[in-house]
């Protein structure tokens, strides 16, 4: 028996020290890692259960060619041979652009950048920009502050008060529950707001569940009453903040009778939550990832922001409006993008009809890795119509998902357990090794391996050449540059040297004016053509679409209030039907007290062939800035299902 370190890579922010137990080569437990400083012995249940992905006899381990409608099994050689034959043959043909790179972050360990590093070196090929998860609040505080950077998760033990904004941590971030009890121990009173009542509403002294959207009236609302009852910083926001005089016009402009009505909040929760913020210095807002998709999510995330510089909290111990860090200012950035081109992009929200709009070329080939559009991109049918009009499409993936049915070539990729990497969390400050735990499961090879064999078809052998440890140790220059040595992570989990433990200290910012910069102006064009919010929230038995098919409920859960239910002539465990502008889907309905009678919530990542995927739902909506999917801004209806 042995037990080899190493760090849970998945899309999560908690990213937890692991150690494996392997015997005669098969990993017989994963357990926590005690000497991570941010997880600190424990896992999340997907964690322990990992193994079971790993082994799963549903798992495909060889590469695939479907021919006449079928799989069939191939060697290597063939399937990166008939690879290279197609890019040679569409470049040549139709131009760079014709084929498009897909990729997103199943798996979080800093070698998948390379994978963008060939497809860089191969052309002006099509890229994605944007955002599924994140893009609203990147540009949001990058807007405010010049970036997205939050205090370290340790800072909430210096807080005297904390909002937890749009977030259920007991489900997203479990690690932070120990510090958010730890706080509330030593005085700290917390707040939950969201229009879902949680397991976390557990951990809060108060809870408010404004209408869906309406969040940034409610910071309104609250700046409105911090004004009026003195409880703002004139020092900080006169030495450290721009824009203050037209943000104050714009609170000036609402009444709070108006923005109650518009949160469907009492004034009397507002005060109270005020007074909860702003007599508690210092104060900290945690956000969710729930306020991050709305078609005027920046603009409501600024105002919350803005909240944190009406109040001196940003920039100081125990405070800050938090949401998580940029990974990339870890990586050399030359390594990733080698040469610069000027790449013909397509918005990930807009997945589907810009594959379809695309002209001058159209888009012919496909490489996916690294995600499931099928599933995680908004509007199934559309990206289904997308993906089936393309000539050739290439799915790297462990699992025959919705996604690699459409695929003309499947390659097997390794998990992590399987990998040498480095995982540099957006979630908190510790930087984890990935060590090989087991040798690739049977012909599964690394997305690294898997670019290189292909590159050394297409002439880019020595652009690509070199070990994992190696091209880590160029990826982590400025890391390296810092005191960091690769090998010194790879032996254990480490906090990362140049991370601040408090962002923006001093009100240091790097927007351009190193100021705080105040949003002015707020509109919000409410457009309900449907009675219900559609909320697609996480599963806590699952992460994304990262479900095994013996995983899915036989149709997909949906919570509904019980009077709009019962109006509608619907029971707790019946059969409904959710209706959207984009699609349908057949749920088992879950009646529930916790969630306002203007939303039904589904969690996300279900299989369309399971009988799941709640994107078929969703519309093909972006943020007003920073190209984020905006899932809630979709309205449905729900029916009885007729048998």
């Amino acid at each position: 028996m042995s037990s080899i370190i190493t760090t849970c890579a998945l899309d999560c922010p908690d990213n937890c020290g692991m150690i494996a137990e392997v015997k005669e080569g098969h990993i017989t437990k994963l357990r926590g890692n005690p000497d991570h400083g941010y997880t600190r012995g424990y896992l999340c249940r997907k964690g322990y259960k990992y193994p079971t992905r790993v082994y799963s006899d549903k798992r495909i381990l060889h590469p695939l060619r479907k021919v006449d409608g079928q799989w069939k099994r191939i060697g290597w050689d063939e399937a990166l041979d008939l690879i290279a034959e197609k890019i040679r043959f569409f470049k040549d043909s139709y131009g760079d652009a014709s084929i498009m790179h897909y990729q997103r972050s199943a798996s979080w360990g800093a070698t998948k950048h390379l994978v963008k590093r060939f497809f860089n070196l191969l052309g002006n090929v099509t890229m994605q920009t944007g955002s599924l998860c994140a893009g609203s609040v990147m540009a949001a505080q990058k807007a405010d502050m010049g970036a997205r950077l939050g205090n370290d998760p340790e800072e909430f033990l210096n807080s005297n008060a904390i909002i937890i904004w749009g977030k259920d941590p007991c489900k997203s971030s479990i690690h932070i529950v120990p510090l958010l009890r730890q706080a509330k121990k030593k005085g700290a009173r917390i707040a939950l707001i969201d229009p879902l009542r949680t397991k976390s509403a557990s951990l809060a002294d108060m809870y408010i569940a404004p209408r869906p959207g309406s969040d940034g009236f409610l910071a309104l609302g609250i700046a409105k009453e911090l004004i009026g009852k003195g409880l703002i910083d004139r020092e900080f926001t006169e030495q450290h903040t721009s824009g203050y005089e037209g943000y104050i016009s714009l609170v000036e402009s609402l009444t709070i009778e108006q923005i109650a009505r518009e949160c469907d909040v009492s004034q009397e929760a507002i005060r109270d939550l005020a007074l909860l913020y702003g007599q508690a210095k210092p104060a900290s807002i945690l956000l969710g990832y729930g306020i991050n998709k709305w078609v005027h999510s920046v603009e409501m995330i600024r105002l919350i922001d803005g909240l944190g510089a009406l109040t001196g909290n940003i920039g100081r111990t125990g405070g800050g409006v938090n949401h998580g860090f940029l990974t990339r200012r870890h990586f050399d950035s030359a390594v990733m993008t080698p040469v610069s081109r000027k790449h013909r992009l397509i918005p990930e929200p807009l997945f589907g009809p810009g594959i379809l709009e695309a002209k001058d070329p159209a888009v012919r080939m496909i490489w996916i890795n690294g995600t499931n559009p099928m599933v995680s991109c908004p509007d199934s049918g559309t990206v289904a119509r997308a993906l089936g009009s393309l000539d050739f499409r290439v799915v790297v993936d462990h699992f025959m998902t919705d996604t690699a049915d459409l695929a003309d070539i499947f390659l097997p990729a390794t998990t992590f357990l399987e990998e040498d990497d480095i995982l540099v969390s957006w979630g908190h400050n510790w930087i984890g090794p990935v060590n090989k735990v087991i040798e690739p499961l049977g012909e599964s090879k690394s997305d690294l391996r898997i670019i290189q064999e292909l590159a050394g078809r297409l002439g880019l052998v020595q652009e690509m050449a070199g070990t994992a440890i190696e091209w880590l140790k160029r990826l982590m220059a400025p890391m390296e540059k810092a005191g960091l040595a690769v090998e010194r992570v790879m032996s254990s989990p480490v906090r990362c040297p140049s991370a601040p433990q408090i962002a923006f200290p001093s009100g240091a910012f790097s927007t351009p004016s190193r100021k705080f910069e105040f949003l002015g102006d707020y509109h919000v064009e409410r457009e309900k053509t449907r009675p219900f919010h559609l909320l697609t929230v996480l599963s806590s038995r699952w992460l994304n679409s990262l479900v095994l098919e013996n995983e899915h409920p036989d149709v997909p859960i949906a919570f509904i209030h019980p009077l709009p239910a019962q109006s509608r002539g619907i029971c707790d465990k019946s059969r409904a039907l959710i209706k959207t502008a984009a699609g349908e889907l057949l749920v088992e309905v879950r009646l529930t007290e916790g969630i306002r009678t203007d939303a039904l919530a589904i969690a996300q990542g279900t299989w369309i062939k399971c009988g799941g995927g709640v994107n078929r739902l969703t519309e093909c909506l972006m943020s007003n800035s920073g190209e984020m999917a905006a899932y809630y801004s979709t309205t449905a209806d729900i029916e009885a299902f007729e048998y």
